[in-house]
């Protein structure tokens, strides 16, 4: 019986000695790390928040309660280790950032940078207010990597480099929440769509990401991409009125089917189309203005396929008529696979174009 007691005796004492230093621990300021769920995961929120708001481009109302949960987070009574409020210092920095509010950005920056310059969102933060350039020597050293490569692929499609945009998106979406995806998920898609029509001209990569273009629009995007137009503009690079009014002049706006038997003299210099700089570049514009590069380059006949179809009476395009004036453009363009038929049947041809499809156009033609 003296023996029990003895066990329980020692067992209590252990567990006593356990109890008190603990008991200690809970009377003094309680450490947070930034990888522990005690901070109620305001990092990883607060985060997740911001990248939303940075793949809207907006959400300055929304940050404002990001900016005021972590600066209570911050002056709460809780001890943060550096890690954690390097880590909240940096994303209150990117919020004011996002805001427009480059002085505050730099003052949490500066902050965080001293507590923990190695933390994924400090070199996030350093990379947006460009005191750190490549990121590629941190991607290896860090857990967050994937953080990084989001990161990356943000400067890809900004850069106009949309192939490698994509990819980036793709391979950080494996590793991130999916609320990252969900983000981002629009500009990855895009990045998809660009791929093919790479171009390091940034304002010829915002008309890129137009669903609808003008035909001034149409024409600075030929301008920009390879040198299908350098004949006509002498290899210099035109501003947009110039640009439209030199190809206008050329005749690159004209239809050639409406004439039974022209010659390719007779259709030069012609500028009849009533085509304005502000006209919706229709995808019947955009068919007119790649088939007159070509014929004109010395691809083919003009009417090549409108004396072939016309012989025997029937178009081979639903919606594309014998009579059309722009009969040869459209089949020109679907055979050429320059313009794709919008079911396989039908060309749509009163349909916008986007910026993204008529430089793949372009891209082929050259």
């Amino acid at each position: 019986m003296k023996k029990e007691n003895l066990i329980l005796t020692a067992i209590f004492s252990v567990a006593v000695v356990a109890f008190f230093p603990s008991c200690a621990s809970m009377q003094q300021d309680v450490s947070i790390s930034a990888d522990s769920a005690q901070d109620g995961g305001l990092a990883s929120t607060a985060a997740l928040e911001i990248a939303r708001a940075d793949a809207a481009g907006a959400g300055q109302a929304n940050l404002s309660s990001v900016i005021n949960r972590i600066d209570e987070r911050l002056s709460s009574s809780q001890r943060l280790d550096k890690a954690l409020e390097a880590r909240l210092l940096a994303l209150q920095g990117r919020a004011w950032l996002l805001r427009g509010n480059k002085g505050n950005a730099e003052k949490c920056y500066a902050r965080a940078s001293a507590k923990d310059g190695d933390d994924v969102q400090v070199l996030i933060l350093g990379h947006r207010l460009g005191k750190i350039g490549s990121l590629d020597p941190f991607i290896s050293q860090k857990d967050d990597n994937a953080l990084l490569i989001l990161e990356q692929a943000l400067d890809s499609y900004r850069a106009g480099s949309y192939a490698d945009a994509a990819g980036q998106f793709d391979t950080a979406f494996l590793y991130l929440d999916e609320g990252y995806r969900e983000a981002y998920m629009k500009l990855r898609d895009e990045a998809w769509q660009l791929r093919g029509t790479g171009t390091a001209d940034p304002g010829i990569a915002a008309l890129l990401t137009k669903k609808e273009i003008t035909v001034q629009e149409m024409m600075l995007i030929a301008q920009g991409t390879g040198d299908v137009l350098n004949v006509y503009t002498a290899s210099q690079n035109q501003d947009g009125k110039l640009l439209f009014q030199t190809l206008i002049k050329e005749g690159l706006m004209n239809s050639v089917s409406n004439e039974q038997s022209p010659s390719a003299a007779s259709m030069v210099n012609r500028s009849d189309s009533g085509v304005t700089a502000g006209t919706k570049a229709t995808r019947l514009l955009a068919a007119r203005f790649l088939w007159n590069l070509y014929w004109r380059g010395g691809g083919a006949d003009p009417q090549k396929y409108s004396a072939k179809y016309r012989a025997r009476g029937k178009s081979p395009v639903k919606d594309v008529p014998l009579t059309s004036d722009d009969f040869d453009a459209v089949l020109g363009c679907v055979e050429k696979e320059w313009l794709d038929l919008a079911d396989g049947t039908n060309f749509n041809g009163n349909a916008g174009i986007s910026g993204a499809d008529f430089s793949v156009g372009v891209k082929k033609l050259d």
